[in-house]
């Protein structure tokens, strides 16, 4: 071979390529996520509640990062699917590469019935975003049994359940008062 041979032809070069890919990661689930998980096909919410503190953490979490104290399945409590919207935001999509949504949609905290409990970031339904309300009384709708997924619950999704619920709709019950959950940290 000559040396000029094994040189780079500069204007053929390639300078930049777009190119889309994807990483995945798989990470086994630890035990207390995988119960939850489970408990999430069979159509029930489960988390812990510390034995110091009694806050109630959903999923559970083997710990209360409040007390530093572990959580065991004696801890364990089945959680109630019925709650009150808490908090809320109405996102407004800007488009981008994979966005879905066209229009306005909210995302709410609801805080569970009996056990203070809270899921942040649920998806609401059947009800317009101008009628979303804190104290909103709402109920789970729960995928039917044959199509729930638990395939994107991670050691780190905090409370996701959208494989196995669909959103919160409206009971028709009376509003809780918003007083009381103004101001008010859960969990």
């Amino acid at each position: 071979m000559t040396p000029a041979a094994t040189e780079p032809d500069d204007d053929n070069s390639v300078k930049m390529m777009d190119y889309f890919m994807q990483l995945e990661y798989r990470e086994p689930l630890c035990p207390v996520v995988r119960r939850y998980a489970d408990q999430l096909l069979e159509g029930r919410l489960i988390g812990h509640q510390c034995p110091s503190c009694g806050l109630v953490y959903l999923p559970p979490r083997g710990y209360c990062p409040i007390c530093v104290v572990e959580t065991t399945d004696a801890d364990e409590t089945v959680l109630s699917d019925r709650g009150t919207v808490t908090n809320y935001t109405v996102v407004t999509p800007v488009q981008y590469y994979g966005q879905h949504e066209t229009e306005p949609f909210v995302r709410a905290s609801v805080t569970l019935d009996g056990g203070n409990a809270t899921m942040n970031l649920q998806d609401l339904v059947d009800v317009p975003v101008d009628e979303v309300r804190v104290g909103m009384r709402v109920a789970a709708v729960w995928k039917p049994k044959g199509e729930r997924s638990v395939a994107d619950i991670s050691n780190r999704s905090w409370g996701s359940a959208e494989g196995c619920i669909d959103g919160w709709r409206p009971t028709g019950e009376p509003d809780a008062p918003a007083e009381q959950f103004l101001g008010k940290a859960t969990f």
